[in-house]
Formats: C-alpha cells, sequence, structure tokens
C-alpha cells in the first residue's frame, strides 16, 4: 500500500480512536462477525497485554456499554410515548363508554318507572285485548307490541355490553399505566448507567498523563487501523468503489452536514444525535421512514450480505445491535460515536460487524 494512502488511513481512524478502539481485527469474512474475538473489551491473555493496552480495552468497553445502556434507553423512551398515545386513547374511549351507559341507564329507568306506575301494565297485551272493542284491529298491532318487548331486552342487552366494554377499557388503561412505570424506570436505569460508564472511562483517561494519553490514543489508531486493514481484506476494490444512488445520495448528504454535532442519549436532530438518531434522519431526509433504534432497524430492515454492501446502507455492530452508522463509500461511515463525542467520519472495519440493512 502507498504510504500516502497508510497515512490518509491513519488519520481517519486517529480522529476516532477513542469512541471503540477495537482491540483486535475482525475475521477476513466479510459477512458479519458477531460473537468473535475482537468484540471490544475482549482480553487477550494476561501475559501478552500490557498496561496501557490492558487500559485501551477497558476504557472501549466502557464506551460500548455506555452504548448499549443508551439504545436501551431510546427503547424505553419510544415506549413511553407510545404508552402515553394509548393511554390518551383509552381515555377518549373510557369517556365515550361512560357517556354510552349513562344515556342507557337513563333508557333503563325510564322503562321501569313506566312498569312501576302501571303503564306497561295499561299496555299489555291480555288487558288491550279483552278491553278492545275491535279484536281485529287489536291483533293486528301484535306485532308492534310484540316489537316493544322485543327492543326493551335489546336495550338491556345493549347496556350489559357498554358496560363490559367500559370495564375492560379500564382495565387496559390500568395496564398501560403500569407498563408505562416500567418503561420510565427503565429509561431512569439507562440513564444511570450510562453516566456512571462515561464517568468511569473519564476517570481512567484522567489518571493518565499527556504522554500515556498521546500513547494510548496512538495504540487505539493503530488497532482501529488493523481491524479496518484486515475488513477491507474481504471486499474487493469494486465493492469498495461503488457509488450512491438516488434516495441514498440524500441520506448521505445531510449525515454529512451533520459532521461536528455533538452526541445526545436519545437524540434525534436537528443539533444533537444519538447513533440511531443520525441514520433515522439522514433517511427521513431522503423521504424514507425507518424505525427509531438499532435494535429496530436490525430487526425490520432488509439485510444485505456485507459483500453487497453500498453506500447510504446502515451498519449494525456489536453483539447486541447497539450501535448503527450510515456507510458513505470506500470504507468509511458516519456515525454519532457514543456519549461524549460528535457526530464524524469514520473506518467501518473499525468495530466489529454484526451485518447490514438497507433502508431503499
Amino acid at each position: 500500500m502507498p504510504r500516502s494512502r497508510r497515512r490518509l488511513e491513519l488519520a481517519l481512524l486517529a480522529v476516532t480512536a477513542l469512541a471503540f478502539g477495537a482491540t483486535a481485527a475482525p475475521p477476513a469474512s466479510a459477512e458479519g462477525v458477531a460473537g468473535v474475538a475482537g468484540v471490544a473489551g475482549t482480553r487477550a491473555p494476561a501475559a501478552t497485554v500490557t498496561p496501557l493496552a490492558q487500559l485501551q480495552q477497558e476504557v472501549a468497553a466502557l464506551y460500548q456499554q455506555a452504548e448499549s445502556a443508551t439504545a436501551r434507553y431510546d427503547a424505553a423512551t419510544q415506549a413511553v410515548l407510545a404508552q402515553q398515545l394509548q393511554i390518551v386513547n383509552l381515555a377518549r374511549q373510557i369517556v365515550a363508554a361512560q357517556a354510552q351507559v349513562d344515556s342507557l341507564n337513563a333508557l333503563v329507568g325510564q322503562v321501569a318507572n313506566e312498569q312501576y306506575t302501571g303503564q306497561a301494565f295499561a299496555n299489555s297485551p291480555s288487558l288491550q285485548l279483552l278491553l278492545s272493542s275491535d279484536p281485529g284491529a287489536y291483533l293486528a298491532q301484535l306485532p308492534l307490541a310484540q316489537q316493544a318487548n322485543v327492543s326493551v331486552a335489546s336495550l338491556l342487552q345493549e347496556l350489559q355490553q357498554a358496560q363490559a366494554a367500559l370495564s375492560a377499557y379500564g382495565d387496559a388503561a390500568t395496564a398501560e399505566w403500569e407498563a408505562l412505570s416500567r418503561s420510565q424506570a427503565t429509561a431512569a436505569a439507562a440513564v444511570a448507567e450510562i453516566k456512571a460508564k462515561l464517568a468511569t472511562a473519564q476517570g481512567l483517561l484522567a489518571s493518565l498523563s499527556a504522554t500515556e494519553l498521546a500513547s494510548l490514543q496512538q495504540l487505539q489508531a493503530q488497532s482501529s487501523y488493523d481491524a479496518q486493514m484486515t475488513w477491507r481484506g474481504g471486499l474487493t476494490a469494486a465493492q469498495l468503489s461503488r457509488q450512491a444512488h438516488g434516495a441514498a445520495r440524500a441520506a448521505i448528504a445531510y449525515a454529512v452536514a451533520q459532521i461536528g454535532k455533538p452526541y445526545l442519549w436519545g437524540g434525534v436532530g436537528p443539533d444533537r444525535f444519538d447513533c440511531s438518531g443520525l441514520t433515522m434522519r439522514a433517511w427521513q431526509a431522503a423521504g424514507v421512514d425507518i424505525p427509531r433504534t438499532s435494535e429496530e432497524q436490525w430487526a425490520l430492515l432488509r439485510r444485505v450480505p456485507v459483500s453487497s454492501l453500498q453506500p447510504g446502507d446502515l451498519v449494525i455492530y456489536f453483539h447486541d445491535a447497539s450501535h448503527v452508522a450510515l456507510y458513505v463509500g470506500d470504507g468509511a461511515i458516519i456515525q454519532a460515536p457514543h456519549p461524549g463525542g460528535v457526530v464524524e467520519l469514520a473506518a467501518a472495519g473499525s468495530m466489529p460487524i454484526l451485518g447490514v440493512v438497507r433502508p431503499s
């Protein structure tokens, strides 16, 4: 490889070294690396790990754990929004059902009152037949009287159904409130974990001298570079040189315009993003709606082989699909890396790839 190209790769990777700092190269296979050695936080045998390399692994693991917690936070906040909307809908249904029950109760009360005051008795078919001067005319009206009796029975049945519906809506609302409380607790726990992981990582970095910090950054950059080169080795020049077309070009243009903006848990722009918030907004800018979280993007979008990777695709990382980035071509991605970072251009193979999905 020409020296200029290698320097370009190193410069690219140095920018993102602190984000994940993969400790070993992914396997040469381009079809994904879930569950293999090289995942951030995996330790090599103690005899071969220097203190600085061990620190690199610990920092990378902490950042990845914070990203996983961010994914849980995103999922929980999405659930909270859905549950809040459902509770509002159920409240409207409860109001409507209660109004129907009240109206039917009033009608039933009116019928009962008529029966109590004797009006129903006066209108009874037997009495009317005895008092009628024209039995033929009376008999002709019998179907109407029978219909009135049927209407009363239908009224009571309708009241029972309305009361059952009202009870069901109440039970559903109670269940949604309980689910909402659980989702809010999950989101709060995720935020606490994010803060704890970041505080630990920052404490580790703060303990280093300037010389040690520079050495750590160099080690991380070299580790990421090695992983990227191994990953690129599984792809051909033709695969790496594919160009963006149509909606993918618009998605990439949006992501490029966000470079430098800070990461925020649950951020969906326009000023701050998390990883899946960035990819969602990028494709929305291209006119394509995709799921909110990285796990949903992995689960619901069309999967393609890594060998078919093309600009605009989403690269999903880590065994739990906790990170996602937008592929922009020539082995590069744009990502919102982790809490404390900014939207950046990075190397696609510097983290363990779970797989690739295509929104379009």
